[in-house]
């Protein structure tokens, strides 16, 4: 067994513990507190759910580093072995008693993700990739859609509640409601991420995000068949910019980014 596959295995376990207490926690009361805004929530069981996560990976591996949401967040990025996490992504839909919530896990090693994991106890979906094994849900194989044209796909896209940034979602939703089938909004970048690598969405466009929302997605998507761009249409490769867009085609970016450059509101 690789060393991968064991970190794989160990990362396993110990997040689908963790689930429990994110399950246990959605269905009991909360003591919601807010961040640096009014919309950026926290719960006791994000604070819970990622120190019992990274707790128990650093008995196994007290030289790993970590960058997570709630206690790591001003962490650098290194060539050492890093877990990136975030211990329930969609806090607002958690308060909110809305069931797209999850744990999102990832393993970085020398600016290479080799292991993504997003699990949602609620609706008992476990999606997992390892690098070049290809990605799964609840241990089925899952691939990204054939969708090539913008008329038949449906994006994914979240409105966050940033004022100053307004028109930058407009912009977006004008672009969805006059050229794709349809559009989701889901309130976790993590999950959205999941539900375009097993076809369900055909393209995904986030910004002003973090790392820790997006990086288990990305290499799930990839395992997956799909493509990862950032913002401008380029190849990804910065790990801390999750200003990206992720698609089954790529000439669904191509076309999505004409429209973006075109559209004027």
């Amino acid at each position: 067994m690789s060393n991968t596959d064991t970190y794989f295995n160990n990362a396993l376990k110990i997040v689908m513990e963790a689930g429990e207490i994110l399950l246990k926690g959605f269905k009991s009361p909360k003591d919601v507190m807010t961040k640096q805004a009014y919309y950026d929530l926290v719960t006791q069981y994000d604070i819970l759910v990622e120190k019992t996560i990274i707790d128990n990976l650093l008995q196994l591996y007290p030289n790993h580093k970590f960058i997570a949401e709630e206690s790591q967040a001003d962490a650098v990025l290194t060539n050492e072995p890093t877990w990136i996490l975030d211990p329930i992504d969609g806090t607002t839909n958690f308060v909110q008693g809305f069931p797209f919530c999850c744990i999102s896990l990832a393993l970085v090693v020398e600016n290479d993700i080799i292991i993504g994991i997003v699990y949602n106890p609620i609706t008992n979906q476990l999606f997992t990739a390892q690098k070049g094994k290809g990605a799964y849900l609840n241990n089925e194989r899952i691939h990204v859609s054939d969708t090539e044209d913008i008329k038949d796909a449906m994006f994914g896209f979240d409105v966050i509640s940033i004022k100053e940034n307004k028109n930058y979602f407009m912009k977006h939703i004008d672009i969805i409601i006059d050229n794709f089938r349809g559009s989701r909004s889901l309130g976790s970048a993590a999950i959205t991420l999941c539900y375009l690598a097993m076809g369900a969405m055909d393209i995904c466009s986030f910004q002003y995000l973090k790392c820790w929302d997006v990086v288990a997605g990305i290499l799930i998507i990839q395992e997956a068949g799909g493509i990862i761009l950032d913002s401008k249409g380029s190849n990804y490769k910065d790990i801390m910019n999750a200003d990206i867009i992720a698609v089954s085609k790529r000439k669904l970016a191509e076309d999505f980014l004409k429209l973006k450059n075109n559209y004027i509101i």
